[in-house]
């Protein structure tokens, strides 16, 4: 390792999911030089199988003169010097979000992810949004000035609650909105870099009010295949379907829906937006089918998520060869973060979505509230771009949502049972007090090792 060897410090590393993504995508990167990746969890098992992945990749790909990865569960002893911080913490893993997904839907609620919004989504936010502003008061501490993104979720909640106790100009990461511009050039069979799109929201609630291809209005294009499309019976596979090489009309009905009615289509698809309109879905009827069970059902993502990481574990112990197909493409997550990084790196202003602080920069919406929107990434980090022109409908509703965030942040950080009753209440899948307390008291003490808060 040379004098310029960047560091990145990478939280929640344990994950292994991103980490391979991010090695595999740094390896082939020749024009970012060198780099220490600094891998940080609290779960030492999980944190040695993904080192130990990383440390093969490197080898596979006899990186090791440009590539050094080292380990910790401390990450205070590895904070100082860093360049870039990135955060992917899931408190509690795959068992405690199959855990909310249980106890809602007991309760008569039905969630398809349960990672932002509605009961799931707040019981998430009481559990991780305090560990994240733990973690950013030790960045502002000991690494000021390194370059933070957030990918954990709740995004809206972590951006908003990390700013408000720390000041840190943190950037929030989210591959949906790249993922869906990229779904809309495929319905009108255009390449992907001749599109363009504006667009603000919430995360996984963005909406994308202006679509051109070559620089002209292309909603026209989309419009007739989408009213061709549902107007014919659909096949019950796409209702639902959470995995798809093609996209169809029918596997987002309800964003095309609102398409019709607002003219703008809402990122990142039915299986997240639905969440934000949980009096349209009572009961989780939806299309024929129910939410979180056989559409977008939650146990097939987590299976699939864990059978991804039993993989990666047999590949880190040597059980299995490396995937090398990992290489030639790692897609993912943090395949923005890269293009962001080399955006820093020569200044290039490459534009991203990325979720901060609004502070005026959509017109309506409160100033500390989190707002997905554009930005463009610079040697002095990301300068968001200012969305004037949204509308007064879409920002009511943006507005709407915002309400429960606010009360499930102070919840959260104060570990106030009363407040999250009322972010429940506020959040519209529940309506009466006794109801929201049977579900938060559910909730909290099943979740009760993951909230110190609360005890």
């Amino acid at each position: 390792m040379t004098s310029d060897t960047r560091v990145l410090v990478l939280i929640g590393a344990g994950s292994a999911v991103f980490t391979r993504g991010l090695l595999a995508d740094l390896i082939g990167a020749d024009d970012l030089g060198a780099w220490e990746i600094r891998l940080v969890d609290v779960d030492a098992a999980n944190l040695d199988i993904a080192a130990d992945l990383a440390e093969r990749m490197v080898t596979a790909r006899g990186a090791g003169e440009k590539i050094r990865v080292t380990r910790s569960t401390d990450r205070r002893a590895v904070l100082s010097g860093a360049d870039f911080i990135v955060t992917c913490v899931g408190v509690g893993g795959r068992p405690a979000w199959q855990l909310d997904h249980e106890i809602v839907q007991r309760h008569g609620i039905h969630q398809p992810v349960g990672d932002s919004i509605m009961p799931g989504g707040i019981s998430r936010l009481l559990r991780t949004t305090p560990v994240l502003v733990e973690i950013a008061q030790d960045i502002a501490e000991l690494a000021p000035e390194a370059f933070f993104f957030n990918y954990s979720n709740p995004m809206t909640a972590n951006v908003q609650a990390i700013h408000q106790e720390t000041g840190l100009e943190v950037v929030g990461l989210c591959h949906g909105m790249h993922h869906i511009q990229r779904e809309l050039a495929q319905l009108i069979d255009a390449p992907f870099e001749r599109t363009s799109t504006l667009y603000a929201g919430i995360n996984h609630l963005t909406f994308i009010y202006d679509f051109r291809l070559d620089g002209r209005d292309a909603w026209p294009l989309i419009r007739e295949r989408v009213r061709r499309e549902l107007a014919e019976a659909p096949d019950p596979a796409d209702i639902g379907n959470i995995f798809y090489e093609k996209p169809t009309a029918w596997h987002n009905p309800f964003a095309w829906e609102l398409f019709e009615r607002y003219g703008a289509f809402a990122a990142a698809g039915d299986r997240h937006v639905v969440e934000f309109f949980p009096e349209r879905f009572w009961q989780g009827d939806y299309y024929g089918k129910k939410l979180g069970i056989d559409a977008f059902s939650l146990p097939e993502i987590l299976e699939w998520g864990e059978d991804r990481y039993q993989g990666m574990r047999r590949q880190a112990t040597g059980e299995e060869p490396l995937d090398q197909s990992i290489f030639d493409r790692s897609g993912g997550e943090q395949e923005q973060l890269i293009a962001i990084i080399r955006s820093i790196t020569f200044d290039s202003r490459a534009m991203f979505s990325c979720n901060v602080v609004n502070r005026g920069l959509v017109p309506g919406l409160p100033e500390w509230s989190a707002v997905e929107i554009p930005g463009v990434a610079t040697a002095r980090g990301i300068r968001p771009i200012a969305v004037p022109d949204l509308g007064r409908p879409l920002t009511a509703i943006l507005a709407r949502r915002l309400a429960s965030v606010d009360l499930a942040v102070e919840a959260a950080l104060n570990g106030d049972r009363d407040l999250v009753i009322e972010a429940m209440i506020a959040d519209g899948a529940v309506f009466d007090a006794d109801t929201a307390a049977a579900l938060t008291d559910d909730l909290i003490a099943a979740q009760a090792q993951h909230l110190p808060r609360f005890s």
